[in-house]
Order: C-alpha cells, then sequence, then structure tokens
C-alpha cells in the first residue's frame, strides 16, 4: 500500500523536529527567561591605589639619587649667612677627633658648598639660619626633617 506523498512529509518532518532545548543539550523542564525585555548588567570591579607616592623599584634602596654622602656621614661646620636669602652652608664628611687629654686631630673628608634647595645624598637642605641647617632627610620612602647644628670639640666638631 502507498501512501500519499503529503503523509510521508509530513511524518518525517515530525520526526525530526524538536524543541530548541534539546536541541541544544539542556534539560527541556528548566524554563529560559524571557528574552523580549531582558536587561543587561555589567558590574565593573574598581581599584583603588593609595595616594602616596611608590618607590620605584629600578633605582637603589639607599636614597643616594644624585649620589655623595648620606645624611649620617656629614657635619655642618660652617654657615656664610646673608640677610637677603643667599646663604651658604657648607657641610662635610671630615671632622675632627678630640683625644682624652684635649689634643684634636682632623679628619679628613669633603666638604660641600649647599645652598637651599641643593641636594646631596640623600639630603636636601631647605632653610640655613644662622646657627643652625634644617634639612630634608629621604629615608627609604619616607622624608624626616632634622635640623644641624654646629658640633663642639668635645662633640667631634671643629675647633
Amino acid at each position: 500500500m502507498m501512501l500519499p506523498r503529503y503523509l510521508v512529509a509530513t511524518a518525517v518532518a515530525a520526526v525530526f523536529v524538536m524543541p530548541p532545548s534539546e536541541a541544544r543539550g539542556q534539560d527541556p523542564d528548566i524554563q529560559t527567561p524571557p528574552t523580549g525585555n531582558a536587561e543587561l548588567v555589567y558590574d565593573r570591579e574598581v581599584f583603588q591605589y593609595p595616594e602616596f607616592t611608590r618607590k620605584n623599584p629600578f633605582v637603589a634602596l639607599d636614597g643616594a639619587m644624585g649620589g655623595g654622602p648620606r645624611f649620617e656621614q656629614m657635619s655642618l661646620i660652617g654657615v656664610m649667612y646673608s640677610p637677603d636669602g643667599n646663604s651658604v652652608a657648607v657641610l662635610s664628611t671630615g671632622g675632627v677627633q678630640v683625644a682624652e687629654d684635649g689634643t684634636t686631630t682632623p679628619i679628613d673628608g669633603d666638604s660641600y658648598n649647599m645652598k637651599v634647595g641643593d641636594r646631596i645624598g640623600n639630603t636636601t637642605v631647605i632653610e640655613i639660619r644662622r646657627d643652625a641647617v634644617i634639612v630634608d632627610v629621604e629615608v627609604f620612602d619616607a622624608v624626616e626633617r632634622h635640623t644641624m647644628t654646629f658640633l663642639s670639640r668635645l662633640q667631634g666638631g671643629t675647633p
């Protein structure tokens, strides 16, 4: 017996037609949300970094950007004070060693004539007074303010 052609085509189409969820390999019992009015929400992760400046990892840790002696190696040996702001501070890596009997022996070292704003090693001159010099000292990423005063002979200063 022969079936009409339209019945055969309908039977074949019914065998090959599946619901879309089964075609994608999903469980047909799970309902998908409607796609007509779907609202897309984008969540963005926001990073905040501290506002302080970070140390450059390619710079030496000694803080001596321009080279030269460190603050701990220097002492104030003179001030040429000028009221118009052109004062000069004389810093030195040398000094004087004082023996118990009071005799002095000079210690060789370099001296540096510094004006306000000059930098040597990890030290920057901030202010020059008649009897003292105010400096900023960079220690790693921190900046500390110090006052350099003249040393007495017993402290190793010049006579």
